[in-house]
Parts: structure tokens; C-alpha cells; sequence
């Protein structure tokens, strides 16, 4: 399957991944540096961080939000995006969480005829 990289733009072909493989490394070698460098100063800041591992702030949060980091810079506040509160990783509280998986769905409508068949199946059927 043909994409775009979602860094750069390239055109590549990979069946999931959203990176060339030129991105997917250098993203890489960002999030061990960023693990290193956290590991090495458990309590930098964020813009320490960033600096010193020429990451961007907006990739370091993104390694936040995916629960990549076990240590996370200080002065790194994640939000809710449902309601607001401060959260440690990810991007919905576990209150939200809980309340959007109890939600109920709405069942889908099963009111079919008791003949009615899938035309594609009967196209098939048909060609054979």
C-alpha cells in the first residue's frame, strides 16, 4: 500500500506505519535520546529536555501522551481533553475514561425483511 509520510511527505509503502523509514529512525534515536537524557536527570524540565536532546516540546508530550516515558520532565502538563483536569499520560482522565466506556452505544438497526439478501453475495452467485 502506497502513503505519504506524515514527517516529511515521501511517498513509501508500508502496510501500517504512517513514517517512511528514513522518519521512523530519526524518530527513533528522538525518543531514545529523550529516554537517555530523562534517565540520566530524572528532574529536568521540559524545555531542558528539549533543548539538550534537540527534540521538539511537541514530540516529547506526544511520548508522554502514548505512555512511552516512564519519567516525565517537570513543568509537562497533559490535560484532559474531555474535561480538563490534569492527567500523568495519555489524553483522557480515568473519570472520562470509565464514563465514555460505560456509555451505552446505540444498538444498530436490525430491522431487515425476511427475505432481503446482500447483493453482493447474489452478484457472485451469479458469475459462478
Amino acid at each position: 500500500m502506497l502513503r505519504n509520510c506524515t514527517e516529511c511527505g515521501k511517498v513509501f509503502s508500508h502496510p501500517s506505519q504512517r513514517l517512511c523509514s528514513p522518519c521512523f529512525k530519526a524518530r527513533t534515536e528522538d525518543f531514545t535520546k529523550v529516554k537517555e537524557y530523562l534517565q540520566e536527570y530524572p528532574n529536568a524540565a521540559l524545555s531542558a529536555v528539549s533543548e539538550e536532546t534537540d527534540v521538539s516540546i511537541e514530540t516529547i508530550y506526544e511520548y508522554i501522551r502514548q505512555g512511552r516515558l516512564t519519567m516525565i520532565p517537570k513543568g509537562a502538563e497533559l490535560t484532559c481533553e474531555v474535561c480538563g483536569k490534569p492527567v500523568s499520560r495519555g489524553r483522557v482522565c480515568s473519570v472520562c475514561s470509565g464514563g465514555l466506556q460505560a456509555r451505552p452505544q446505540p444498538a444498530p438497526e436490525t430491522e431487515r425483511k425476511s427475505g432481503a439478501r446482500v447483493h453482493t453475495l447474489d452478484s457472485l452467485r451469479k458469475r459462478y
